[in-house]
């Protein structure tokens, strides 16, 4: 299961870059694995290339990466990386890192970020909306965990357009806009 989500994640970092406001016009490459060490801004991990072309032993600079804690969905800055972490990196033939994920430990998930448009649904205990890249329709329901940046519980319905969001996603379809039934969510910005 691990290995066939893979390739359609992939295809996600683009989205987490955009969203960043960052266009990508290179082959990005992702390593999955350890942190070994973190020595100014230059970051060592080991453990397994996700892309052809990328590396099991990486060392990558990571001045300019946005950096995100898997386990809350919350950007970190740097002082948070530790050795023995579990982490994944997404970055560029020359070895600069675009995004960086911690504590990664459910690989069978996507973690990615989006912005809702302006084209955005209600409904009792629902909400669909677009994404403003125009990728994904993304169906919250009352079902889904959705979580401020306090940590206060939302419900669909205080979804508004402009608001970052960072979803954890079991499966994505592969039709366009992808549709994406996130399992939980979290708020990045009020």
């Amino acid at each position: 299961m691990r290995k066939l989500l893979l390739v359609p994640l992939f295809a996600l970092y683009l989205t987490i870059l955009s969203a960043g406001g960052m266009y990508i016009s290179e082959e990005i490459y992702e390593t999955v694995g350890i942190v070994v060490s973190l020595n100014g801004n230059q970051l060592h991990i080991i453990g397994e290339s996700l892309t052809e072309f990328g590396h099991a032993d990486v060392v990558v600079d990571i001045t300019n990466a946005r950096i995100y804690n898997l386990q809350t969905g919350f950007p970190v800055d740097i002082s948070f990386i530790g050795s023995g972490m579990s982490a994944r990196v997404a970055y560029n033939e020359s070895e600069t890192a675009l995004a960086v994920w911690l504590n990664c430990d459910n690989e069978n998930s996507a973690v990615f970020s989006v912005v809702v448009s302006d084209n955005i649904q209600y409904g009792g205990d629902y909400c669909v909306f677009l994404c403003t890249d125009g990728k994904y329709r993304v169906t919250l329901s009352g079902q889904t965990v959705i979580i401020d940046p306090h940590y206060g519980e939302l419900s669909p319905i205080d979804i508004l357009p402009g608001q970052e969001l960072f979803l954890w996603v079991d499966m994505i379809t592969a039709s366009s806009p992808s549709l994406v039934y996130p399992d939980k969510v979290v708020l990045i910005n009020d």
